[in-house]
């Protein structure tokens, strides 16, 4: 059975906040455009797959505080935690919209202030 697009973005989340990165990026399209805004966009599969991967984080939490769906698109308000080596925590607050396909994310887009997650990285 296929998950409907509002599923697939919640089981994507919940993979992702479960540290299963793996089992998340199963859910990405082969050719999936993932387009981070403020930050150059990735194309592929693989290429999304390193890119969390790289992610200094030890654990993450993707709280959705809002989530809609027309059609195939889903969108997510959320705040997106990360806990980092060390224990130290950083926040940002994330929009996020996720084009669904036969149960594939195929296109996903994350929009977020670079400056408040750089500040909290100690980079800004």
């Amino acid at each position: 059975m296929t998950l409907s697009p509002q599923q697939t973005v919640e089981t994507f989340i919940a993979r992702m906040n479960a540290m299963a990165i793996d089992e998340a990026v199963a859910l990405l399209s082969e050719d999936v455009v993932y387009d981070n805004v403020p930050m150059p966009t990735v194309h592929g599969r693989a290429a999304a797959r390193a890119f969390l991967a790289q992610l200094p984080a030890e654990a993450i939490d993707w709280e959705v505080h809002a989530i809609a769906t027309t059609g195939n698109t889903v969108l997510t308000e959320r705040t997106d935690r990360f806990v980092l080596p060390g224990g130290r925590q950083i926040a940002i607050r994330v929009m996020g919209a996720f084009e669904v396909r036969d149960g594939c994310i195929t296109h996903w887009r994350d929009y977020f202030d670079l400056k408040q997650f750089t500040d909290q990285m100690g980079g800004g």
